[in-house]
């Protein structure tokens, strides 16, 4: 399948195209609050680098998070936008798992981090059975207090996620336990790719009109809105 991928979850934009032949094209972009302006013309640049034209497209991948509403918005409405004026199938991934796919080879017990603020992180545990497999998770990605996370935190578990480019974070987890890789608060898209095959693999397809960020719980802006009507 021709496939593009794309993750808008962080202030990294990752993108990924792979053509009929296989090869494959990845590029990712320090986009910072960027998403909205830059996302089109750097998939457009992509896909003409690799020679394809948008019509092209079989397959649209696209990280929901959890992470920055704004951003992992903006990537869920484009990769929307694109399956359904292509009719190619679209697939929604976990962002954090994405991430844990970069985990060094031999790390056994990864714990994926993105910051919640209110004091809390979105996590995912995951688990190698052995050395170089794929990461399992352990249970759904949740939100848990900084603190309670920290707790429970294991001897010889590693910590990726765009937490940990916080201080305010990345002073408080062991220094042992980060990660020594590219960008580890980001997917790859190689990664990201690998991902949707499984996913076309077993029929899960979404439906563009459905296909939602995976927010786990409502926003800032929201609360404070139902607060100024329930006045």
């Amino acid at each position: 399948m021709i496939w593009l991928a794309m993750d808008t979850s962080t202030d990294r934009a990752v993108l990924a195209v792979r053509d009929r032949s296989g090869a494959i094209r990845s590029e990712s972009f320090e986009a910072g609050r960027r998403h909205g302006r830059d996302l089109i013309p750097w998939i457009r640049d992509l896909l003409g680098t690799a020679g394809l034209a948008v019509g092209e497209l079989e397959g649209i991948a696209v990280g929901l998070g959890p992470g920055s509403y704004t951003g992992t918005r903006v990537g869920v409405t484009a990769a929307k936008t694109l399956a359904y004026a292509t009719g190619a199938r679209l697939v929604g991934l976990d962002s954090l798992h994405a991430i844990a796919r970069k985990a060094p080879s031999e790390a056994r017990s990864i714990s994926v981090i993105a910051d919640a603020q209110r004091g809390e992180v979105y996590v995912v545990d995951l688990i190698r059975s052995t050395p170089g497999m794929v990461p399992i998770p352990r249970g759904e990605t949740r939100i848990e207090g900084l603190a309670s996370w920290l707790g429970r935190l294991e001897t010889g578990t590693v910590v990726m996620g765009p937490a940990l480019d916080l201080p305010r974070i990345r002073s408080v987890v062991p220094p042992e336990a980060m990660a020594a890789v590219d960008h580890p608060g980001s997917p790859a898209g190689e990664d990201l790719l690998a991902m949707a095959d499984a996913a076309i693999a077993t029929d899960r397809v979404e439906n563009p009109w459905l296909l939602e960020p995976l927010y786990l719980r409502r926003s800032a802006a929201e609360d404070q809105w139902d607060a100024r009507l329930a006045r």
